[in-house]
């Protein structure tokens, strides 16, 4: 059993999917929260993946609010809340 809290498996996650595919126990921790990766199976065709369509998935999460903040970001809320409490 391998266990990685989530700040170390980011950087190896392809390795760590790897791995469980192959039966190799892995465990990720989040504060108290823990997940295993486990295979899955799927139930269809993962070979006609529509790969842009992800890739465009993928880059529009990254600007959820669960997004890692930027500088510049801190910047924009504070001016947002001061123009706000000026009105």
């Amino acid at each position: 059993m391998t266990t990685y809290i989530i700040s170390e498996a980011k950087p190896k996650l392809g390795t760590l999917v790897k791995q469980a595919a192959a039966g190799k126990a892995i465990y990720l921790l989040n504060g108290k929260a823990m997940v295993a990766l486990v295979p899955a199976h799927p139930t269809h065709d993962v070979t006609n993946l529509d790969v842009p369509a992800i890739n465009r998935r993928l880059a529009a999460s990254e600007r959820t609010p669960t997004a890692p903040w930027k500088p510049r970001d801190a910047v924009r809320l504070a001016k947002q809340v001061l123009r706000r409490k000026s009105s």
